[in-house]
């Protein structure tokens, strides 16, 4: 096993000699008589990390049940940092509030990391693609979310924990394929991407996803490696009515949702067909928030009914946002701002963003000689475009406008 050496601990077995560009050997599995490695070897290692060669900063150790429970320890904490950042509500409402469903989606969690092949499979994709970090980070992190996404997801809607167990794993690995597809490490290339050279991309790095998770050999039934094969081999472009393969359709919007808002490595997003942003708009091929990301999917989904509408209507309530599946419910929002005569009425949190607007403020309110006689005197914190917040009057013409389109019940 290729291990990092920032990862190495005592009680890790060298695997191969460590052998160094000048030539010569810094260790040998020989010095080492039993191979173990100790706090003034891994110093020593640590010390002419940059020197090793093949991999620098790499060296090969005994793939055994020691080395992969730390490894695993390695890849937790980047799980719990994830986690915790859903919790938090920071960047957008948290999906696992409900203690529930939070508590059973880490259980399924730990049953994936609890495999030594997926262990294996994760740690590599994240430590051992290539020096791009930054990149490998972001999608990385990407991955892990949707994981979460989707386990909460597929509770939600009560799937069995063997369902559960194939659609972590394919989450998990999903873009692990993007790593050996010509534009990367510079995935900033598919941003200058033809349409066409875009649908190669997406069709690429899902095969290739898809052949490293066949090359694994993880010890699973032959069912649900079909399973997690045809959910990566097919998660960009789902057939939405294949009724055998409904956990690739759930993954498939667990998928676009956390592309769609979250940043990635690239600005392009390539979730929705040519037809289906005819609808939404061209903002729709680039990163958009989850407020104008769940009323575009309720534009598309809502008279077509079915599972897809049940799968958008889940993750709304988990969001706790059903508000935005309303009928044409952002035309509505901004028929609300611009009754305003003075053109000064906005919403917060803004329409662009991840939180569903609750209030309705005026931007002028902070001028000393403007007056609107539907300014109340009770203020709201607005995010200001150059970081902190800013204090602006309520609007008490538009702000019950805005609670009944909110409290209305049609969905």
């Amino acid at each position: 096993m290729l291990v990092s050496t920032e990862h190495l601990i005592p009680g890790m077995r060298l695997d191969k000699d460590i052998e160094l560009k000048a030539g010569s050997y810094l260790i040998t599995r020989w010095d080492l008589g039993d191979g173990v490695l100790t706090e003034r070897v891994i110093e020593s290692i640590q010390k002419f990390s940059q020197q090793i060669v093949p991999i620098e900063n790499r060296i090969f150790i005994a793939d055994d049940k020691f080395a992969l429970e730390y490894i695993k320890t390695v890849l937790d904490s980047d799980l719990q940092r994830i986690a915790q950042e859903v919790r938090s509500g920071r960047l957008c409402p948290d999906f696992l509030a409900q203690s529930e469903i939070q508590v059973k989606v880490m259980r399924v969690m730990e049953l994936l990391f609890s495999n030594p092949d997926i262990i294996r499979v994760v740690y590599n994709a994240k430590f051992n693609s290539s020096p791009a970090k930054s990149s490998v980070d972001l999608i990385i992190d990407h991955s892990f979310r949707v994981t979460l996404l989707s386990l909460a997801l597929g509770l939600k809607m009560g799937w069995s924990i063997i369902a559960l167990m194939s659609l972590g794993t394919a989450a998990l690995i999903h873009d692990m394929g993007i790593f050996t597809t010509d534009p990367y490490p510079n995935l900033e290339k598919l941003d200058e991407m033809s349409e066409s050279e875009l649908t190669g991309f997406v069709k690429a790095h899902q095969s290739e996803g898809c052949s490293l998770f066949e090359r694994q050999e993880v010890a699973m039934s032959d069912y649900h490696k079909m399973e997690i094969a045809h959910i990566v081999d097919n998660h960009h472009c789902p057939n939405l009515d294949d009724t055998a393969h409904r956990s690739t359709v759930i993954f498939y919007f667990c998928d676009l949702l956390d592309e769609m808002i979250s940043h990635l490595p690239h600005g392009v997003r390539y979730n929705f067909t040519p037809g289906q942003l005819s609808v939404l708009g061209k903002r729709f091929s680039r990163r958009v928030g989850l407020v104008e990301l769940l009323s575009g999917l309720a534009r598309l989904y809502r008279n077509n009914g079915g599972f897809s509408w049940e799968i958008i209507s889940n993750l709304a309530q988990l969001f706790r946002m059903m508000e935005l599946l309303k009928p044409d419910f952002g035309e509505k929002l901004q028929k609300i701002i611009d009754w305003c005569p003075f053109d000064s009425a906005a919403a917060t949190p803004a329409p662009d963003g991840n939180f569903s607007p609750h209030s309705i403020y005026c931007r002028r309110s902070l001028e000393e000689d403007f007056y609107c006689e539907h300014l109340l005197f009770v203020k709201v914190q607005v995010h200001a475009a150059g970081g902190g917040t800013v204090e602006h009057l309520k609007c008490g013409a538009l702000g019950p406008r805005l609670q009944k389109l909110l409290e209305q019940d049609e969905v």
